[in-house]
């Protein structure tokens, strides 16, 4: 019977991490073909270990241990206020770069305090590698059986929620405390309250947490996540209530739960006045308010009135449809000195705040540093009205997205709108400004005072930053720039101050005095481009854009919008769609593009990094395209 004997293989379980020494063979190849892609690999010469740097590791302090493991794992000290979509690391493995850290915890025991703080203190759990090996992993975790050879993929972001819930409940009294983010994916939050809750349990320090929307509308369904989170969770940071939550909006001026709230979204609620400003002073460390759809909030709530208390003074304020709000209620509000000098960040979007009539709340915000105005518009700005330009010493960025409120095609009431914007610019009442978004493609040469033949109804603008043909594809300007070139205007004899003609309402305006960067969308298609405006009296490169820099990781080193959470609703639709190829074209003047530089900066390929990254978190290493 020895012949009928089958030897025993060697089972593997099928959450096996490639590389691990694993003896798993299946008809696709042999584990040695598989796993040797995923080996750990040196790019460039690096010098070989010896003593005195073993020496030098193990008398390290804690502040550089917990420096160095940043690098090896970014997302492990992100504290925006933001979700699981909108805060992932655009050009890495975020799951690689975890297990890496996990596996600087295990390499002795001067790390493990160091790494095991930065591994549990902001928690993110991802559905799959951003890398080559998902689909290795993805074939290893299916069950498959001998009468089912497909086999069933395994709901990996529930299994790692599982894996979390019993890590935190086996140790909440070291491993919970230190959890202050957790952050989850859409369908996981929605579809597993009870591994949620049975997580939140253990997590009294907790600031942010990702929740089912049922929760935020006091769907009945997500009670007993919601008195979980009140019981457990009452240091939390950031909460949005929406339609049908107004009894829970009351619990906040009674100062029984969530009393730090720093981030409050409010949608759609119908609330008294009175209430909301007894909600709003009762917390007194708010910094940002975001109004969406509120018929009930207009100037009345910035009213000073003695028997209530003031409105509190922020750093971001964002208003999303709320026609009641004017100028006139803003400048009430800003002219208090502390509200006045807290304002950093206000966005209105199609709110009573006419946009020629801003100028009213920015002579109230002295510290202001972005303007996000969204507006539509029914006629033109008629000659010699004698509007104030806008002007500001603080401004930095503005965001002015004007359109015709009749779909009548090209009209002049949002022409006129960006004419007054430009003469603004180049009057020199923005000193600080170095970004501006438009929704006009002839802006940059208002700019630069180029006369252009009045474009055909079929006509296109300025080339965008995608295929013609491809509009319905969202794509979003970054952040910011490592590129040293720039769009330097033509020589001209012209005067530079004469850049309109006699008629113009806005005409004598000055030259513009420091570098601009120009982005552009032409119509909905969510098309955009961006240029790099200069002095006339610059050079043809001029001086590097203060947005400019950039690392290798998109969201760590992009400049934030919003440091509360609140960036996609300040930078508006089309311009930031998260993981969308940003491709920038850049005239050179003469009807040409420059060209794209490289990263090596003109080196040779095949000379090493200076400072080269391991290969092990996101695999093959590959050329970057220097606009993603």
């Amino acid at each position: 019977m020895k012949f009928f004997k089958r030897k025993d293989k060697k089972k593997t379980s099928y959450l096996d991490v490639p590389g691990g020494g694993s003896s798993y063979s299946g008809r696709r190849g042999s584990s040695h073909d598989l796993d040797e892609q995923f080996r750990y690999q040196r790019s460039g010469y690096t010098p070989p270990p010896t003593s005195a740097s073993a020496r030098a590791l193990a008398h390290l302090p804690e502040a550089a241990l917990e420096r160095i493991f940043f690098f090896v794992c970014p997302q492990s000290l992100d504290e925006s206020y933001e979700t699981c979509e909108q805060s992932f690391v655009e050009d890495a493995c975020m799951l690689c770069d975890l297990r890496d850290l996990a596996h600087c915890v295990q390499v002795c025991r001067a790390w493990h305090g160091s790494a095991r703080k930065l591994l549990y203190h902001s928690v993110r759990i991802d559905s799959v590698h951003y890398c080559e090996r998902e689909a290795f992993l993805a074939d290893r975790r299916k069950r498959r059986t001998f009468f089912d050879r497909n086999g069933e993929p395994e709901d990996t972001a529930h299994a790692r929620l599982k894996l979390l819930c019993r890590t935190l409940r086996d140790d909440p009294t070291r491993l919970g405390a230190l959890v202050r983010y957790l952050k989850t994916p859409y369908m996981l939050r929605e579809s597993c309250q009870g591994d949620l809750a049975r997580t939140i349990a253990v997590l009294p320090n907790l600031r942010y947490v990702d929740l089912p929307e049922g929760l935020f509308s006091d769907d009945p369904a997500f009670a007993t996540l919601r008195l979980e989170v009140q019981a457990r969770c009452s240091d939390l940071r950031k909460m949005t209530y929406m339609s049908g939550a107004e009894r829970s909006l009351e619990l906040l001026a009674r100062g029984r739960v969530w009393g730090n709230l720093e981030v409050l979204d409010l949608i759609k609620l119908n609330m008294d006045p009175v209430i909301l400003r007894h909600v709003l002073a009762a917390l007194g460390n708010l910094r940002a308010l975001k109004i969406t759809e509120m018929r009930s909030f207009s100037d009345d709530v910035f009213a000073f009135n003695e028997n209530l208390p003031h409105f509190p003074a922020l750093s971001e304020l964002i208003l999303k449809k709320t026609p009641r709000v004017t100028e006139a209620g803003l400048a009430e509000y800003l002219s208090r000195p502390d509200a006045g000098s807290a304002l950093k960040v206000l966005s209105l979007w199609k709110t009573g705040v006419k946009p020629t009539r801003v100028q009213d709340v920015l002579d109230h915000a002295l510290n202001l540093k972005t303007l996000s105005i969204y507006d539509t518009v029914e006629s033109a700005i008629p000659s010699g009205a004698g509007l104030k330009r806008i002007t500001s010493r603080s401004l930095e960025t503005i965001r002015y997205e004007v359109s015709n409120a009749a779909d009548d095609g090209y009209s002049s009431a949002a022409a006129s709108h960006y004419t007054y914007l430009a003469s603004s610019i180049l009057a020199g009442g923005l000193p600080r400004l170095r970004a501006v978004y438009v929704r006009d493609p002839t802006f940059p040469d208002q700019l630069l005072g180029i006369d252009l033949p009045p474009l055909p109804p079929f006509g296109g603008g300025r080339p965008s930053s995608s295929h013609g043909s491809r509009g319905s594809q969202s794509f979003s300007p970054p952040k910011s720039y490592s590129n040293n070139f720039s769009f330097s205007p033509p020589k001209r004899s012209m005067d530079p101050t004469n850049r309109f003609s006699s008629n113009n309402p806005f005409a004598g305006t000055g030259a513009l005095t420091h570098t601009l960067e120009v982005f552009t969308k032409s119509d909905e298609g969510m098309d955009w481009s961006f240029i790099k405006v200069q002095p006339i009296h610059g050079s043809g490169f001029g001086p590097p854009s203060r947005f400019g820099g950039g690392g290798r990781r998109g969201s760590q080193s992009q400049r934030p919008t919003s440091s509360y959470g609140l960036g996609a609703d300040i930078t508006g639709v089309g311009w930031d769609t998260g993981g969308a190829r940003r491709s920038v074209m850049v005239g050179t003047g003469t009807g040409g593009f420059l060209a794209i530089p490289t990263d090596s900066g003109g080196a040779s390929q095949d000379e090493p990094e200076e400072w080269p990254r391991p290969r092990s978190s996101a695999g093959e290493k590959g050329d970057r395209d220097l606009w993603r």
